[in-house]
């Protein structure tokens, strides 16, 4: 057996942080931002989504800039989005629909009931009159983490990730997926982001259910032969992955 050691997980990271620093190059490239006099940009203007249940709340909110304000704002609902949730408001100060960040709220006053909530993300992800329906998408990542996982380090453990690699990895969540239509441009900007290191790794593969090992095995084939040639380093993580589903 080849032996898997540091270097292994050293050549993944470097080909994961190379894919990453592309994929955020294409995302902000050729991009400018306008800054607004009253608020930063990351509260600009909100469709203000009147047809959702409005609840008032105060909020202490701190911008990407560090300003702290307090808002009293009615919440429409909460944006689930790649960058992590939002909630969409009108603010009774700007008297204008804005979206907020949900990890920047720093405190959430509850005026139906006069509680003061330390937490909001907890808060607002559990609110039963805005929970967020978790998309296909999300219900797809979180049903194949572990798969995800393993086949992104055994792509890059060359150096590289190379996009017929990285489309195996498109079709392996097709291929488990079958409670509904995934957009595919989604899927592709979730999984370009997927940095797994070493223990993550060791993670999921204890986690791989017996009934999930012949789809893992066959998407696994695929990532390999997806260069064309099968690299010592790609082998020794083959290696490692068929002897650990064969202890279980």
């Amino acid at each position: 057996m080849s032996w898997l050691g540091l270097d292994h997980f050293v050549a993944v990271k470097a080909a994961l942080g190379a894919q990453a620093a592309a994929t955020r190059f294409l995302d902000v490239g050729g991009k400018t931002s306008t800054a607004q006099a009253e608020d930063s940009i990351e509260m600009a203007d909100a469709d203000d989504a009147a047809d959702t249940a409005p609840i008032v709340f105060h909020l202490v909110y701190e911008d990407t800039a560090g300003n702290v304000s307090q808002r009293i704002v009615t919440v429409r609902k909460v944006e689930a989005n790649r960058a992590g949730h939002t909630l969409l408001c009108f603010c009774h100060l700007r008297r204008r629909a804005r979206r907020f960040a949900l990890d920047r709220v720093l405190e959430v006053f509850d005026v139906s009931t006069g509680e003061v909530h330390a937490d909001p993300k907890a808060f607002f992800l559990c609110h039963p009159l805005l929970a967020v329906a978790e998309s296909h998408e999300d219900r797809a990542f979180r049903l194949c983490a572990d798969d995800l996982t393993i086949l992104t380090v055994v792509g890059a453990a060359d150096g590289r990730f190379d996009p017929d690699e990285q489309d195996q990895l498109l079709v392996h969540v097709f291929d488990r997926y079958e409670h509904g239509g995934l957009d595919e441009n989604h899927l592709r900007g979730r999984l370009s982001l997927l940095a797994p290191d070493q223990a993550s790794f060791f993670q999921s593969l204890s986690r791989i259910r017996p009934e999930d090992r012949r789809l893992l095995r066959r998407s696994l084939r695929r990532i390999v032969d997806a260069d064309g040639h099968l690299d010592p380093a790609e082998l020794a993580f083959v290696e490692t992955i068929e002897a650990s589903l064969e202890r279980r």
